[in-house]
């Protein structure tokens, strides 16, 4: 199984390719970068990457349709492939509501992300049948719920499932497996938060604001798939949208090692060795890790990818 990182997308375009080189070196495939503008643009930061370090795969990781015209996300996405053929890939989700200033798409979000990937692949197929050129990038769509995981099987190369739980890595299974007139090709890519916790260490306050809004955003079948009370998807349901300045106790913190991988060394190591089964019969595609780290363990990192090999 192969690994991918998520490249934090505030650091310096000098630190980005510095971080990716690192990547690189210690095993690392691909690089997932988000979309955030005006934070960042994933186009620009993904195309000076490529362009700095031979041998490594970009991904938006995600982009929306939202975010740009059609036409200028088409444009976009042929440029890049076409570039760098084989190492760009187009990962798409419905987006961050705070960046999309359109209230009508978040009436029917799921209906209007389907529409939209809808006329995108029109754009695909009116390109490949009147010029015979085959320069659009393989397509992961994102997300964490049944209707993304069908959509993904029907109309993508693959699926970013936005946890690495083993509960969402066997629901997603199961449904790609329920179609067997389907080719199972559209192959599943865990996505999740990692931190490697020194002696003592403490949780990540980004961790934790990512895992409770995933959570958030699950419907209470997923939850209760989890295994999580009434009691506790009640308390989800209550925290706020908004950051949280400091990390919760109790119940409450189980959200992050759930959705992510997080612990010492020799959690995290039990956590890979779980996943590993996966790769026996090519179910999983690889792994991308969202990973909050310090300098000192890009070594730790290296042996744990090892265990995945």
């Amino acid at each position: 199984m192969e690994v991918g990182l998520s490249l934090p997308i505030k650091m310096s375009g000098e630190l980005k390719e510095l971080y990716t080189l690192n990547a690189r070196k210690i095993g690392v495939k691909s690089i997932w970068i988000g979309d955030n503008p005006p934070i960042n643009n994933a186009f620009l930061d993904i195309a000076r990457i490529l362009k700095a370090v031979p041998e490594i795969e970009c991904w938006t990781g995600i982009t929306s349709p939202f975010y740009y015209s059609l036409e200028v996300l088409f444009a976009l996405s042929v440029w890049s492939y076409s570039n760098f053929p084989k190492r760009f890939g187009l990962g798409l989700g419905i987006g961050n509501p705070n960046i999309i200033n359109d209230p009508a798409i978040f009436e029917k979000p799921f209906t209007s992300f389907k529409t939209a990937i809808e006329e995108l692949l029109h754009f695909v197929e009116i390109r490949r049948t009147q010029t015979d050129f085959n320069d659009f990038p393989p397509i992961a769509l994102g997300g964490l719920g049944d209707k993304m995981i069908s959509l993904a099987h029907e109309s993508a190369d693959y699926f970013l499932l936005n946890s690495s739980s083993q509960f969402d890595i066997e629901r997603a299974l199961k449904k790609y497996q329920a179609n067997p007139e389907k080719k199972f090709h559209h192959k599943i890519i865990p996505y999740g938060m990692m931190q490697i916790l020194p002696e003592n260490g403490e949780i990540s306050l980004t961790i934790w604001n990512i895992s409770k809004d995933i959570a958030k955003n699950c419907s209470t079948k997923v939850l209760k798939e989890h295994g999580y009370s009434n009691q506790l998807i009640s308390k989800i349901r209550e925290l706020s949208w908004d950051k949280s300045s400091k990390i919760p106790k109790g119940k409450m913190l189980s959200i992050v090692n759930d959705f992510g991988i997080v612990g010492n060394i020799n959690d995290i190591t039990e956590r890979f060795e779980q996943l590993k089964q996966y790769n026996k019969e090519k179910l999983i595609d690889r792994i991308v890790l969202g990973w909050v780290h310090t300098h000192e363990q890009w070594d730790e990192l290296q042996e744990l990818i090892k265990i995945l090999k």
